[in-house]
């Protein structure tokens, strides 16, 4: 749709979505076009217009906001992604605006890019491993978590970008 690579940034509600405010910075900073979704629950844990309010991003709280009306289009990235929109990704779920997105654009195979964000349990729960299978057998890039005995945290936002900067500069 443009020249510019358009990055579509979908936060969940774990803890590290407090540091979506710098993965958008990060994002506008590489001269991406970035847009960003929320789902329903990020507003337990941060004030989604304290994120998303930055120059250069396009938020998208509605089913009717442009560019909606050409989606899909572009890469997307779930950053962070708890066990609840993992797990609805691998079956199909699309029960709000962000995993309705989602849904749209994996059946349209635009790239989906994914960095996990959960407590060890979940993460090691057998539903989260054939999850995990499903994904990447449908082309989804899982950006794997960073694991202690006691946290499963999204990775390192300076690795998410490389990431997806390699990604871009193969497109």
């Amino acid at each position: 749709m443009q020249d510019q690579p358009t990055l579509f940034i979908f936060g969940t509600a774990a803890g590290t979505c407090r540091q979506i405010d710098v993965l958008i910075s990060g994002s506008i900073a590489e001269g991406w076009q970035t847009y960003t979704v929320a789902t329903p629950n990020v507003a337990r844990i941060v004030a989604p217009d304290h994120l998303f309010a930055q120059p250069g991003n396009h938020w998208i709280s509605d089913y009717e906001q442009p560019p909606l009306d050409v989606f899909p289009f572009g890469t997307m990235l779930v950053a962070p992604c708890t066990f609840n929109t993992f797990n609805k990704l691998a079956h199909g779920i699309a029960d709000n605006l962000a995993t309705s997105m989602l849904a749209d654009a994996l059946g349209a195979g635009c790239p989906i890019f994914i960095a996990p964000s959960m407590n060890p349990g979940l993460w090691n729960h057998p539903q989260t491993r054939e999850s995990y299978q499903r994904l990447t057998s449908w082309g989804c890039s899982i950006i794997d978590p960073q694991i202690s005995d006691t946290r499963v945290i999204m990775a390192p936002i300076a690795d998410i970008l490389s990431r997806l900067r390699e990604h871009f500069a193969r497109h």
